[in-house]
């Protein structure tokens, strides 16, 4: 007996498109938004990002997850020809985070502190955006085809 499996068809990149994954501040939570990213962008056409995308929801989800007392958080994927902008919405407004250096405190025992360096490091761009209510942090991820056609 001889068994075969179809693949779908190479669908071309959504452009232009923006999805949204809700979650409650629960310990799951920065697991599930980092593989609905990753899934998300595999899906459309965005597997070159995975890597990067994947390292840089998990470490921005966390730290909603670890350093306030919002209910939810909110995780919003815009695709746009450029690349993939990924939002972190928390209802916990307080002060921006900051970037600890890789190197601080070497004989610290703790392993925390040092994500958004690696967002930093990672990311094409990222910045925080403060309101009355709320606290996004936002990272870009630029298309590597498309940085190349643009070299």
């Amino acid at each position: 007996m001889t068994t075969a499996a179809l693949a779908p068809p190479a669908q071309p990149p959504e452009q232009n498109a923006s999805y949204r994954f809700t979650g409650p501040r629960l310990p799951s939570t920065p697991a599930l938004a980092r593989h609905w990213v990753t899934d998300l962008l595999r899906f459309t056409g965005r597997a070159h990002l995975v890597d990067r995308a994947e390292l840089c929801t998990s470490e921005v989800v966390t730290n909603a997850y670890l350093h306030t007392t919002s209910l939810v958080m909110t995780v919003e994927v815009s695709l746009s020809t450029e690349g993939v902008t990924v939002c972190v919405h928390d209802g916990a407004p307080g002060r921006a985070p900051q970037i600890r250096p890789m190197w601080a405190d070497p004989d610290s025992l703790t392993l925390t502190g040092r994500g958004l360096g690696l967002v930093d490091a990672y990311a094409d761009q990222w910045s925080t955006a403060l309101d009355e209510s709320s606290k996004t942090v936002w990272f870009l991820l630029l298309d590597d085809q498309t940085a190349r056609c643009a070299a």
